[in-house]
């Protein structure tokens, strides 16, 4: 059996050698890293010249994976687009991400980076903060054949419909979810939180000013926090400020409610009354419930 073991294990390591063969050489520092940063640092200033002279005369650009290429007169006169409509415009490594250079024994030298993008739209005001990844090809004298990008195109998009007026839904100030959102500040000033938890979806979510942006609590803590405020305050009443607003926003097809309101209540703690201005923001789901609720005030009020 032993024997039968060592066999079966000399003939798996003798077929796992013959999968593996080696194609090339990965290096974190190389002269065609160098130049990729000094094209982007040409590509900063604007400098055409400086930039074209580290592009072979056949180099393509190819984004997103697409089967389109663009030709390298094409890809300069890009050049000219950015150096017109972009000021402080940076090209950064994207830490912890760094570049390496792969010169394949079949295939022929490539660099792969990992770039943040920042700069102003002139026109717009709009902060780009892209995050590129690009495959550079290099020939023989050391120029680039080719240049993969890859990085998501939002905010070109926006940048790119900035300069027209375009409607992005409606606004309403009656509406059934104006209604909804009355009937959760009633029941929350009657101290019933059940009732309250009626008009959420169970995997609302919320967040207030306080709170780091992206933290949430679900709905089991946001009740428990009603009951905290109820057990330590009475006299609960939110007196509307204004008119709420209903917006429906075509564009990620949602409807939100923003309402403002005096919150009202005598601490037991302290034993007087506290008074502050609160603005609420609702997002409903299609089944008319709320699925996430911000809070905007400040806590010092409370100090």
């Amino acid at each position: 059996m032993k024997k039968i073991l060592v066999l079966v294990i000399s003939v798996f390591i003798v077929l796992f050698s013959q999968a593996q063969e080696k194609n090339g050489t990965v290096y974190v520092k190389h002269p065609a890293i160098e130049k990729t940063k000094m094209l982007w640092t040409a590509f900063e200033k604007g400098d055409k010249a400086a930039f074209e002279a580290f592009l072979a005369d056949s180099m393509v650009a190819i984004y997103n994976g697409s089967r389109d290429f663009q030709k390298k007169e094409d890809y300069l006169k890009g050049l000219v687009w950015w150096s017109t409509e972009f000021e402080n415009l940076k090209f950064t490594d994207d830490a912890p991400a760094f570049p390496d250079a792969i010169d394949y024994t079949k295939g022929g030298l490539w660099v792969q980076d990992w770039l943040l993008v920042t700069g102003t739209h002139k026109k717009s005001g709009i902060n780009l903060n892209v995050h590129m990844h690009n495959l550079y090809s290099f020939n023989k004298d050391g120029k680039i054949t080719s240049l993969h990008q890859y990085f998501d195109n939002t905010q070109f998009e926006e940048i790119s419909s900035s300069g027209a007026t375009q409607e992005n839904g409606k606004v309403y100030n009656n509406h059934p979810y104006i209604i909804t959102v009355r009937k959760l500040i009633n029941a929350y000033c009657a101290k019933n939180s059940a009732a309250a938890a009626e008009f959420y979806s169970p995997d609302a979510t919320f967040s207030d000013a306080t709170m780091k942006w992206g933290e949430t609590v679900n709905l089991d803590q946001e009740k428990k926090q009603m009951e905290k405020e109820f057990a330590g305050n009475d006299n609960i009443k939110m007196r509307q400020v204004g008119y709420p607003d209903c917006i429906y926003y075509a564009k990620d097809n949602i409807y939100v409610v923003y309402s403002w309101w005096i919150w009202s209540g005598t601490s037991k703690a302290k034993g007087k009354k506290i008074e502050f201005p609160i603005m609420l923001s609702d997002t409903f789901n299609k089944d008319g419930k709320i699925v996430y609720e911000f809070a905007s005030y400040s806590t010092n009020h409370f100090e």
